[in-house]
């Protein structure tokens, strides 16, 4: 037990006093190896020695520590059951514990390291060095090589669904366990675009194994702006994992190759008291014959990973695209003698913290506006549907129709149903330049990926928009799945999150102020408590509703007043709570609103107030009166009133306002 506990404590030793190179990638040496497109984890089983091979290669190359082929070795990936995982992972461990035995040991295969040492020599193993090629043929027949680490290598799950969060962390806990009880003390969790699921499992293991003390280290994986795909911060999620007392090393790995690895890395605050952990792609792949194939750049890269080890990374290696030859020539060119990291502070030059501007619509400056407008006791925000055609006449004449009422916002939908319509951000410029009220756009995760958001968002502070609903959107009808395809690349709580790491490396001075929406009437409402909780946790400063209409909904309402309220951060302010109001204008409307419109609950004792032969007056008329019993059930604890009015029919505020 003392010896494997040692493991994990040598490397600690070892990184004290010196840097370590580490191996480069497996999944495409292996298929350009063996001209295979299956999973590599496959063949621990199937057909070890090729795994073994690999292994081996890297070692003799110079690397002295290797991961195990395991990246997916997952009961999702691999489509199998526990018991089946469980001999994979065993599997990998023994393949890689033998490439090393092998490689520094030639004492315990002589014949197998003389015919490695003869390919070498020959030429059969490919080197780009011949100086280095024969010095590692001497090395494998004398047993000069040096000690070699071997760590459990942990990817990602890909689990979606409700629970699958549960089930990742559970499965990572048995990963662990496996990797443990191989004798494994060391463990990468590479290739992470967010830690949710990981930090309790390694929060596990190391409550669990104490006495093991294995060594723990987390790879992010971002692109060349410094975002994973998930639109979180490298400096936020290096920061948060650099506080964490369970994990020994942080880094990044994958996702870009070194030299944007290095702009990221010039841009966020590497001291931290962790070992730092670096292992780029080769750099961006090109289609060959329907395969990702990265170009041969040993020199290149070696180079710009010199930049990386004497910035002060401890740990170096490669990822996509890296092999052996590359390895060879790290080995050769870094300096790896050099201890302790000593990263550059991030150069503020020119950045200046100076007063945060509050543009959000709730803010003492905006609600004086629009109080100047007429007076009302609460924030007021009104929707105003951008038009399905380039014809905007009808939208100005309601925006414009709102410039003598108290109006704190005008938000705009994006593509409610899925159904196209002018975009919000860009309809909300034009609303906002012309009436000069504060407008909020509504932006959903349906439409977008990661690029195309922060496209968006970049484009709209440029634009002086300061204010967004954050919706997950709805999806796709049924009908036009064949000519449009859903994006959801994450949910409201996911671009909340993107919106806060931006605002905290962007806009640090002028943020975008955003909220969320509450679904009141969803059918397990504690899942919404939860929701509503997240996004406050995210950064949401305020939420609307969808509307309501009876007292039933008005106390459900009262119940999130509390939630939110109880969520506020400490010493922070209360997020603002805004109540949906709808003034239905006729029987069509209501029974329209009550059979297609999810979420919305219209009573039928509302839709029989409204009878067929109603003039249009009239109509309007019980509209306004059912908003109003609204208002006076809501007015004590709600922050302000959300209106949706049908075919913006705007002119019905002056009958409702004077009600709050």
């Amino acid at each position: 037990m003392t010896e494997i506990r040692n493991d994990a404590e040598r490397l600690r030793e070892h990184l004290k006093t010196k840097k370590i190179l580490a191996d480069g990638a497996f999944g495409t040496y292996f298929a350009a190896r063996y001209g295979t497109d299956r999973l590599p984890e496959l063949f621990n089983t199937e057909d070890p020695e090729k795994v073994t091979a690999v292994h081996r290669a890297y070692i003799e190359a110079g690397s002295r520590l290797i991961r195990t082929n395991t990246f997916a070795a997952n009961t999702e990936s691999l489509q199998c059951g526990r018991d089946e995982l469980r001999e994979n992972i065993l599997a990998a461990c023994e393949n890689a514990r033998r490439a090393a035995q092998e490689a520094t040991d030639p004492d315990t295969n002589q014949a197998a390291a003389s015919e490695r040492a003869e390919n070498v020599l020959s030429g059969s193993v490919a080197s780009s060095e011949p100086a280095a090629a024969s010095e590692r043929a001497e090395n494998v027949l004398s047993g000069a090589a040096q000690e070699c680490f071997i760590a459990g290598d942990i990817g990602p799950i890909p689990m979606t669904g409700p629970e699958s969060g549960k089930m990742m962390t559970d499965e990572y806990r048995f990963i662990i366990d496996t990797f443990l009880a191989a004798g494994i003390r060391i463990l990468v969790f590479e290739t992470f675009s967010e830690t949710d699921e990981i930090l309790p499992a390694i929060r596990y293991c190391r409550e669990t194994y104490r006495e093991e003390n294995p060594f723990i280290l987390v790879e992010i994986c971002v692109n060349m702006h410094g975002y994973t795909n998930t639109g979180l911060g490298a400096s936020k999620l290096i920061g948060s994992l650099a506080k964490c007392p369970d994990i020994d090393a942080v880094g990044f790995n994958c996702g870009i190759g070194p030299g944007y690895m290095k702009q990221v890395m010039d841009r966020i605050d590497m001291n931290i008291p962790k070992f730092v952990s670096v292992m780029p792609n080769a750099g961006f792949p090109q289609s060959a014959a329907g395969r990702m194939v990265f170009r041969s750049n040993d020199e290149y890269f070696a180079l710009k990973m010199k930049d990386i080890a004497a910035a002060g990374a401890d740990i170096i290696g490669g990822c996509c695209g890296t092999n052996p030859s590359v390895i060879r020539r790290m080995a050769r060119d870094i300096d790896l003698t050099a201890a302790g990291h000593h990263f550059p502070v991030p150069d503020e030059a020119g950045k200046s913290a100076g007063e945060k501007h509050d543009g959000s619509f709730f803010s003492e400056e905006n609600h004086a506006a629009a109080q100047r407008r007429g007076t009302c006791s609460k924030y007021i925000a009104v929707e105003l549907a951008p038009p399905y055609l380039a014809d905007d006449r009808k939208l100005m004449d309601a925006a414009n129709g709102l410039l003598r009422l108290p109006v704190d916002v005008i938000t705009l939908p994006d593509s409610p149903s899925g159904r196209t319509r002018a975009d919000s951000i860009l309809t909300g410029l034009k609303v906002g330049r012309e009436t000069g009220i504060t407008v909020m756009p509504h932006i959903c995760c349906r439409d977008r990926n990661i690029i195309a958001v922060r496209s968006a968002l970049m484009g709209a502070h440029m634009n002086g928009i300061r204010n967004l609903l954050v919706i997950t959107g709805d999806p796709v009808p049924t009908m036009m799945r064949q000519e449009a395809k859903s994006v959801f690349n994450f949910d409201s709580v996911g671009l909340m999150r993107i919106i806060r790491e931006m605002n905290a490396e962007q806009f640090p001075d002028d943020p975008i102020f955003y909220g969320g929406a509450i679904n009141y009437n969803r059918r397990n409402i504690e899942v919404e408590f939860s929701r509503v909780r997240k996004k406050i946790e995210a950064g949401a400063s305020f939420f609307l509703t969808q509307p309501v209409f009876t007292a039933e909904d008005a106390e459900k309402l009262r119940r999130f007043k509390a939630v939110i309220d109880a969520a506020a951060p400490a010493g922070g302010e209360k997020a603002k709570l805004l109540c949906g109001l709808m003034p239905l204008i006729s029987r069509k409307n209501a029974l329209f609103i009550q059979n297609e419109m999810s979420g919305i609950n219209v009573t039928d004792d509302i839709v029989d107030r409204y009878r067929t032969d109603m003039t249009r007056a009239e109509g309007e008329a019980v509209g306004e009166d059912v908003v109003r019993n609204v208002i006076r059930m809501t007015r004590d604890f709600v922050d302000g009133y959300y209106f949706s009015i049908p075919f913006n029919r705007v002119y019905m505020l002056k009958e409702i306002l004077p009600e709050i």
